[in-house]
C-alpha cells in the first residue's frame, strides 16, 4: 500500500546529483520546503528512515543524517520507539518592528507569561551605566525573568532599568510587559532599540531553566531601548531558544 507522503519525496523532487550539494542537506531543506509550505503540518509523522531512503535512493544513514539535522534546529521532533513528528512552529522575531516579549507573543496567537527570577535595586555597573548613560554606581534596577508563551519557556530576560527615571519600579506586578507598564504608569515608553545578535551555547543554569540540555545553541540579543527624548530607558540582555525561535530582518537599498 501507498504510503501517502511518498508522492511528496517522488512525484515532483529528486535529489541532483551534480550540485555539490550533499545529499542528506538536499533532503532536509525538502523537508523544511514541505513544512513552511504547509504541505506538511504539525504532528505529522514522517517516514521511517528506510523507507525515506528507498523513495530518494540514499543510504539510510544519509536519510537519519538529514531527519537528525531538522531535528536539531527543533523542526522534528524523535521520539524512541514512536517515531519522527513535525514539531512545532518556530516564533518569529520581527527586528524590523520594536516590541517586547508580550506583544511579540500575542501577535503569533500565544499567551504569554512570566516568572520572576530575581528583582533587585543595585549600583549600575561600568557597561550598564555607559548604556543607560548615567554614573556608574547610580542605582538601577536588574529584573531577571523566565518568558513563556502557552507555558513553554523560551527566552531568559535580564534587564536593566535606572531608578531616577522609574522610582518604585518595583512596587508594580512585574509579571507582564516591562514596555507596557513603563507607557501607562511613568509615561516613558521605548519606541525605539538597538539590538545586537550573537550565538551562544546554554550553560547548565540556563539550560535548567529553560528546558534544553546544556551546550544546546541560544541566541543572545542584548538591547538598549529609548524613549521618545532618546534618553535610555533599558539596558538588557535576553537569551531566546534556538531551536523556537526566528529572527526576521527586512532590509532595503535606497533609491538613488
Amino acid at each position: 500500500m501507498l504510503n501517502p507522503l511518498q508522492p511528496l519525496f517522488t512525484d515532483d523532487w529528486s535529489i541532483d546529483r551534480d550540485s555539490g550539494v550533499p545529499a542528506y542537506e538536499q533532503i532536509a531543506e525538502r523537508l523544511v520546503d514541505l513544512i513552511e509550505s504547509r504541505r506538511l503540518v504539525i504532528g505529522d509523522r514522517l517516514p521511517a528512515e528506510r523507507d525515506l531512503a528507498t523513495w530518494v535512493g540514499v543510504s539510510r544513514m544519509t536519510a537519519r543524517a538529514a531527519l537528525g539535522t531538522l531535528a536539531q534546529r527543533g523542526m522534528l521532533e524523535r521520539d524512541v520507539g514512536r517515531g519522527t513528528f513535525v514539531s512545532r512552529a518556530k516564533i518569529e522575531h520581527d527586528l524590523a518592528r520594536f516590541a517586547g516579549f508580550t506583544e511579540m507573543a500575542r501577535r503569533e496567537g500565544l499567551s504569554p507569561k512570566a516568572r520572576i527570577r530575581a528583582i533587585n535595586e543595585v549600583p549600575a555597573p561600568d557597561l550598564v551605566a555607559r548604556s543607560l548613560q548615567i554614573a556608574a554606581g547610580d542605582p538601577a534596577y536588574r529584573i531577571e525573568r523566565l518568558r513563556l508563551a502557552d507555558d513553554e519557556p523560551l527566552t531568559l530576560e535580564d534587564s536593566w532599568v535606572p531608578v531616577a527615571l522609574f522610582p518604585g519600579l518595583l512596587d508594580h506586578d512585574l509579571r507582564g510587559s516591562l514596555y507596557a507598564l513603563m507607557r501607562d504608569v511613568y509615561l516613558r515608553p521605548p519606541v525605539r532599540a538597538v539590538e545586537r545578535l550573537e550565538p551562544t551555547l546554554a550553560d547548565p543554569h540556563q539550560a535548567q531553566a529553560l528546558g534544553v540540555a546544556p551546550g544546546a545553541p541560544l541566541m543572545l540579543i542584548t538591547r538598549v531601548a529609548f524613549g521618545a527624548d532618546e534618553t535610555p530607558v533599558e539596558f538588557a540582555r535576553d537569551r531566546h531558544r534556538g531551536d523556537r525561535s526566528r529572527f526576521v530582518v527586512e532590509a532595503s537599498t535606497p533609491i538613488p
